[in-house]
């Protein structure tokens, strides 16, 4: 009987000494919670930051150039040639300083809508690139040479009223730092549309 009840007993001592790993005070093994401060990120994307909604919508949104250009409201006409050329993706990477002509630009020049039609594209991605630097200095020091996507040297200097210029274009002294690149407000273009 002795020996029927030690195989009965045995199995459940021998459960309830590992049954429950916590009530020890070494909790080595165990995964602990992410602390609230602890970054957040998207599976998939080592490093990235994944942002609230407030952040990617709100007015002048500062997570990337093209959430600026998207949120801001003097961008539309800009927004719509970016997101119908072929380098919208590379506004929405980072490392670069994107010149963002504000609407009164475009209503200035009315022709501007004919770059959107069927056999334009390539205009219409000359334009595009005309407007996104490599690379950038940062806010701060925004004079000096620069390659477009282009692939030509364009230069933001001081034209002789002392205003900061960048071919076509004058800077409106508005400049941000997104986490994803430098956007530069700008009255006029940084060059006219060549059509196909």
């Amino acid at each position: 009987m002795s020996l029927r009840i030690l195989l009965f007993t045995l199995p459940l001592v021998i459960a309830a000494c590992g049954e429950n790993p916590s009530s020890s005070n070494d909790n080595q093994g165990e995964a602990q919670p992410p602390t609230p401060d602890a970054p957040v990120k998207v599976k998939g994307q080592t490093g990235r930051k994944a942002y609230t909604a407030e952040e990617l919508n709100e007015p002048y949104s500062r997570v990337s150039p093209w959430r600026y250009i998207v949120t801001s409201p003097e961008t539309q006409y800009f927004e719509r040639l970016v997101g119908k050329s072929s380098v919208n993706r590379t506004v929405h990477s980072g490392g670069h300083t994107v010149l963002i002509p504000e609407d009164l630009s475009f209503s200035e020049n009315r022709d501007w809508k004919g770059i959107l039609e069927p056999g334009q594209e390539e205009a219409l991605d000359r334009f595009v690139k005309a407007h996104v630097l490599k690379g950038g200095k940062g806010i701060k020091v925004l004079e000096g040479t620069y390659e477009n996507l282009n692939g030509e040297t364009v230069a933001i200097e001081r034209n002789e009223q002392g205003e900061l210029v960048c071919g076509g274009a004058r800077l409106l002294g508005r400049e941000m730092e997104t986490d994803m690149g430098v956007v530069v407000p700008v009255m006029g273009w940084v060059e006219d549309i060549q059509w196909d």
